[in-house]
């Protein structure tokens, strides 16, 4: 059986942004990182069973174009295995300085060992007011 190496978009695999949490820091912790707690769904509405194994974020300071670039192997410590109608949810949190767009992508494979990616909607990290702001994204 010959494999693909190049990653394929599986139609029915996609990502859900749920909420968005910022945090803001107070104004003598002006030093601080702000924090943005996202929480994802991620549904296979595919016909075939894939396992997800890993991910990259690449977050971007909109105001001078910096990028970090945040790459690893699993989700949240597991390696979700999604069948058809199989759903993944979790959440995890991101810290930045200043607006910051968020882009990412999930890695896997599909079960019959073909490499798969399933894009993140981008989202903006903004800094909020004083406390904390919930935003759930339509």
């Amino acid at each position: 059986m010959k494999h693909s190496f190049s990653p394929q978009i599986v139609p029915g695999l996609e990502v859900t942004i749920e909420q968005l949490r910022f945090r803001a820091s107070s104004k003598e912790d002006s030093e601080r990182p702000l924090v943005c707690q996202y929480y994802l769904s991620i549904r296979n509405g595919s016909d075939r069973t894939v396992r997800l194994q890993g991910r990259k974020w690449v977050l971007t300071d909109e105001e001078t174009g910096e990028k970090v670039v945040i790459e690893g192997e699993g989700i949240v410590g597991s390696f979700p295995e999604l069948r058809p109608g199989g759903k993944f949810c979790y959440s995890s949190y991101h810290l930045y300085r200043q607006t910051t767009l968020a882009e990412g992508a999930y890695f896997g494979q599909d079960e019959g060992g073909r490499a798969i990616v399933v894009g993140v909607p981008p989202f903006r990290m903004v800094a909020a007011p004083e406390g904390e702001t919930d935003r759930a994204l339509p």
